[in-house]
C-alpha cells in the first residue's frame, strides 16, 4: 500500500512512463515532447515548455473514494503486516492534456498519448516511483472515463488558461496506508488494591 505521496507519484510516474515510451523516431516525425505532472491552483498557465515542441500534462485534478470497496470488511482486503487499519481506497481523476502550437503536432501528439495508454493502461513496480511508498504487487489500472461537455467546459472555464484538447482518466485503485500500528498484546495483568477509605 501507498503512503500519502501516492497521488504525486501516481501522476509523476503516468508522465515519466509516457516519456521513455516517446521514441526518437517519434521526435522525427513529430518534434521533441515534455511530459509533466501538474497541479491545480494556476500552475497550468505556467506550463514550461524548455525547447519543447509540445508538452503533455497529467493533472490529478479530482480524488474519490473507491464505490465498490469503501464498506469492504477488514478481513477482505490486502494489509500490511502489523497495522490494524483497513486501507483507504482511492480513485484518482486525471485530466490529460497536449499543448502545441501547430494543430497537426498537437493532434498526432495526443493520438498517440491515447494509443499507448489503450496499450498498456496499467502502472506497476516498473513504473511508479519509490517516493509512492507501492508493494511491490502494487498495480494501478488507468480507464478512460467519460466527461460530459457540460462538466469538461465547467472544468476549464474555473481554470486558466483556456480549454485545451484533454481526455479524462480513472485510476484505480489507489490503495493509502492509514498507518494504525496494531496495540501490543496483553502478556500480563496487574492490580493493585489499596485500603478503603474511611
Amino acid at each position: 500500500m501507498a503512503n500519502e505521496a501516492a497521488i504525486a507519484s501516481l501522476a509523476e510516474s503516468l508522465a515519466s512512463r509516457l516519456g521513455h515510451a516517446w521514441t526518437d523516431a517519434l521526435t522525427a516525425r513529430h518534434g521533441t515532447v515534455a511530459f509533466q505532472a501538474v497541479a491545480s491552483g494556476g500552475l497550468l498557465a505556467d506550463v514550461a515548455a524548455e525547447g519543447a515542441n509540445s508538452v503533455v500534462t497529467v493533472w490529478p485534478w479530482r480524488l474519490t473514494i473507491n464505490e465498490q470497496l469503501r464498506n469492504v470488511a477488514p478481513t477482505q482486503v490486502q494489509r500490511t503486516a502489523g497495522q490494524a487499519n483497513r486501507p483507504l481506497m482511492l480513485d484518482a481523476h486525471l485530466l490529460i492534456a497536449v499543448w502545441s502550437a501547430n494543430a497537426a503536432r498537437e493532434l498526432a501528439v495526443f493520438t498517440w498519448v491515447l494509443r499507448e495508454l489503450h496499450r498498456v493502461p496499467v502502472l506497476d513496480a516498473s513504473t511508479l516511483s519509490a517516493a509512492g511508498g507501492w508493494s511491490a504487487d502494487e498495480v494501478v489500472q488507468l480507464v478512460p472515463a467519460e466527461m460530459p461537455v457540460e462538466d469538461m467546459m465547467r472544468l476549464w472555464d474555473a481554470i486558466t488558461p483556456a480549454y485545451r484538447l484533454s481526455a479524462s482518466y480513472v485510476a484505480r485503485i489507489v490503495q493509502v496506508d492509514v498507518e494504525e500500528a496494531e496495540a501490543a498484546p496483553v502478556v500480563a495483568r496487574r492490580f493493585d488494591y489499596g485500603g478503603v477509605p474511611r
